[in-house]
């Protein structure tokens, strides 16, 4: 059975006294003085009555999103890749409940239906070859063969490395097995395939609030990818602007909060991400909001200063709430292929993944980067987008994903 929504958040029943109480905002105490070490991350940080004078000001004019539309048009210094603005009908689309996606998805044939659909490409580019070399096999120690099916493989972005592991685990079991038949090695191929692909996929959930740090560079579809994910949070979201330099990054996280009803913590064009998570971080304690989706910068082209000032963001998380942030997610664009698997490469290295999730799939015919990913990276991959809609996000299920990129056409 596909994995649902309904058993994707991890919970734990928390005694009464743990949570902690909302207070009326009008009458909530600034935040604890700064760390001096921190310099200025909690240099600017508002008062109670600063943060509620922000949230009573519009989140979006008009003459705003005409801005952010001129401004996406040109890459600012660096050059830095733009990530689109969703367009309002789409945005408008979303479904409010968990019942109205999986209705639209029953509608369309099911999530593994639009799964496939949305791995079309993957799998005219795999799958069209496979299926023209599984048709000559005949013999588990024909050389030939097996190079070919590395090079089918390699060229999906299944990557050197993994498609060594995958195929020589694929060549043993079908000699020590004495498959003959085509349709038997595909068989193989897709439970090696889910096991490679297989992992903890549940997202925590189960603190008081729960902070989900979002990494990934620009480009990915992270800020929408908040948006999404948002519909199916348990209990009360709140999301945080942390993506101060990409032009109308802040814009577009406040449209989703507007139409999802969860409140926007941000600060201005260029402010500090480390103070913007800081003051994020003491809302939601004094709100009382159950998860805080803190969306991050992504301009990789500046590295060492990318990921200095991530390892900051998340040293002041962790110093506002110990234990946070509690989930990691990394989105990986999975048109850039390799390049997908050295990211999550580097962020891991600096911020301690908790997962990934796969964007864009619809547009690539290079969904093998799953598997290089899951195999060579040790990070589990908990979510899969494969369109623009509300219902494309969906949790990642490992057997069904094989079987969506090597089963037959």
């Amino acid at each position: 059975m596909a994995r649902s929504w309904r058993n994707f958040f991890r919970k734990t029943e928390e005694p009464e006294q743990q949570t902690i109480q909302p207070v009326e905002e009008t009458e909530a105490a600034e935040p604890g003085p700064p760390d001096p070490a921190d310099g200025d991350a909690a240099a600017d940080v508002p008062t109670a009555d600063e943060v509620q004078s922000r949230r009573e000001t519009p989140q979006a004019t008009k003459v705003l999103e005409e801005e952010a539309a001129e401004e996406s048009t040109d890459e600012p210094a660096g050059g830095e890749p733009q990530e689109d603005l969703p367009e309002p009908d789409r945005v408008e689309d979303a479904p409010d409940e968990e019942a109205a996606v999986e209705e639209q998805e029953t509608r369309s044939g099911g999530w593994f239906g639009r799964l496939r659909t949305g791995l079309r490409r993957s799998r005219e580019s795999v799958v069209g070859q496979l299926n023209a070399a599984i048709a000559e096999f005949r013999d588990t120690e024909d050389e030939e063969f097996w190079e070919r099916v590395e090079e089918i493989l390699i060229s999906s972005d299944v990557g050197v490395k993994t498609t060594g592991k995958l195929v020589g685990e694929l060549e043993q079991e079908a000699l020590e097995r004495n498959i003959t038949s085509g349709e038997q090695l595909r068989g193989l191929m897709i439970e090696h395939a889910q096991r490679m692909l297989e992992g903890p996929v549940q997202l925590d959930v189960s603190h008081k609030p729960t902070v989900i740090l979002m990494v990934g560079v620009n480009g990915t579809g992270k800020t929408t990818t908040i948006g999404k994910l948002v519909n199916f949070l348990p209990g009360k979201a709140m999301l945080a602007a942390g993506d101060t330099f990409r032009a109308a990054a802040i814009e577009q996280l406040q449209r989703w909060g507007e139409r999802v009803g969860a409140p926007v913590i941000a600060r201005d064009r260029g402010a500090d991400s480390a103070a913007v998570a800081h003051d994020a971080v003491e809302a939601a304690k004094r709100d009382g909001t159950d998860v805080l989706l803190i969306d991050t910068a992504g301009r990789l082209h500046t590295k060492v200063n990318l990921m200095a000032e991530l390892e900051k963001v998340r040293r002041i998380i962790e110093r506002q709430l110990p234990g946070a942030p509690h989930e990691v997610l990394l989105t990986v664009d999975a048109t850039t292929g390799q390049n997908g698997l050295r990211q999550a490469k580097l962020f891991n290295e600096v911020v301690n993944l908790s997962g990934i999730i796969l964007t864009k799939l619809d547009g690539t015919a290079k969904g093998g980067i799953a598997l290089a990913i899951a195999n060579e990276i040790g990070v589990p991959i908990k979510l899969i987008s494969v369109g623009e809609q509300v219902g494309d996000l969906h949790p990642f299920d490992a057997r069904e994903f094989a079987e969506a990129l090597f089963g037959e056409l």
